[in-house]
Parts: structure tokens; C-alpha cells; sequence
């Protein structure tokens, strides 16, 4: 059964609002690269990496500091403007696109490694699966995605291992599943292996 009732913004233009405050944007915001992030890099040392819902960028700056070609894609018109402001003058520079994940057809280019700090719980059953095509056509075979979710999504979908096994199987292999208490809230990080 799919629950359309969200408490939490799913529009390009909810985010934009919370990233024209200079408050509210801290909630979404974050300052600590995941040691789960930090790991995989270390393990696979990707040349290229795409973030889904990148944010203010932070991520994938870090992403560049260690050597990655790094792209960074979010719907918030304003969170990508923010990102380049960011990145202004340094010798890292990510590439920041205003896209939707569930429609990257203006991205061509293949990638070792992707990765999906909350994004992927804000979408409803539909545009997960438009999700996991798009990704699985912007991965190299064997490449990895990176997911941390929500177990109580903000459209009432129960996320679990089961579940993203389910949404991803006929694409990707659940690699890794890992409780997490990241922003003190129940979740999961997910590490799923594109198919050949």
C-alpha cells in the first residue's frame, strides 16, 4: 500500500526555502563526513563519484579532496547555487547540477561509485524505481551505491533490509546493511553492488 502523506519537504521549492534560511538550513545540512563514506573510499578509491541530493555540496567537496572527479546533483535551484558559492577560489571543485534523481538524462558519463545521504527515503514507491533505473544507468558494472535512509520514511514507507533488497534486486545486490543512530534517529546505511 503506498502512503502518500509526508511530514517532511519533497518539492524543489520546500527545499529552496529551507535553504534561503540561514537557520533551518543546519537541520538539513551536515558538517561530519559519515565514516561510512570515509571508508568507502578508502576501500575503493573510485576515480569518479555522483551524489544524489547533495545539499549544500560538502560531501562531495570532501569527495574531490581526495582525488575524485566528484558531481554533486540536488533539486534545490538554491542548494547548488550555495555549493558553487562554496567552492569558489579552491583548488577542489566539484561539478554542482540542479537535477532531479529520478531523471539525470542531462548526465551522461559513467561512475564508479555513487552515494545518497537522505534522498532516497524522501521518495514515494514511483520514483524510487525511477531512482534505481537512473542509478543503475550512471554506474559502471560492479560499482557501488552508497544509501543512508530512514527506517520510518517521510512518505510512511517502512524502510529495511527486506524492503531495499526488493526495490533494488532486479539492478543491484544488497551488499551491507548497518543500523545507524546518525541525527539520533533509527536508520540504516546500504551498501548495494550494481549488476552486470
Amino acid at each position: 500500500m503506498k502512503n502518500t502523506v509526508s511530514t517532511a519537504p519533497s518539492s524543489s521549492e520546500q527545499f529552496n526555502k529551507i535553504y534561503n534560511s540561514s537557520l533551518a538550513h543546519w537541520a538539513w545540512g551536515d558538517v561530519r563526513i559519515p565514516k561510512e563514506l570515509q571508508e568507502l573510499v578508502k576501500s575503493i578509491k573510485p576515480k569518479t563519484s555522483l551524489e544524489l541530493g547533495c545539499g549544500l555540496g560538502r560531501f562531495s567537496i570532501f569527495m574531490a579532496k581526495q582525488g575524485v572527479q566528484a558531481t554533486g546533483v540536488d533539486f534545490s535551484s538554491v542548494a547548488i547555487e550555495n555549493a558553487r558559492k562554496s567552492v569558489i577560489g579552491n583548488e577542489f571543485k566539484p561539478a554542482f547540477m540542479v537535477g532531479d534523481v529520478t531523471n539525470l538524462e542531462m548526465i551522461q558519463q559513467k561512475f564508479d561509485v555513487s552515494f545518497d545521504v537522505g534522498c532516497f527515503h524522501c521518495l514515494n514507491e514511483d520514483n524510487q524505481d525511477k531512482y534505481v533505473s537512473e542509478i543503475y544507468r550512471l554506474l559502471n558494472p560492479g560499482a557501488s551505491l552508497l544509501i543512508w535512509a530512514l527506517d520510518s520514511s517521510p512518505s510512511g514507507i517502512r524502510l529495511d533490509s527486506n524492503y531495499i533488497t526488493k526495490v533494488f534486486e532486479n539492478k543491484f545486490q544488497l551488499a551491507n546493511s548497518s543500523f545507524s543512530r546518525r541525527r539520533i534517529i533509527a536508520s540504516h546505511w546500504y551498501t548495494l553492488i550494481r549488476k552486470n
